[in-house]
């Protein structure tokens, strides 16, 4: 099974934009401050309870 990659589609001075197929955050200075999904859309990222973001976020930081 190939793991799915993910892209930076936006490389500012302090912010970034990373998603893949399910999901994208935004990352201020290298630290995730908003999140999205396909399934629920716009929400808190401090609610880890959605594995699209979940998913994505261990692939930036692993």
């Amino acid at each position: 099974m190939t793991e799915a990659t993910y892209k930076k589609v936006f490389e500012g001075a302090f912010y970034s934009i990373v998603e893949d197929d399910e999901a994208s955050i935004v990352l201020l200075e290298g630290k995730p401050i908003q999140a999205s999904c396909i399934e629920h859309g716009n929400h808190d990222l401090f609610d880890l309870n959605c594995p699209h973001v979940e998913r994505l976020l261990k692939k930036i930081f692993s």
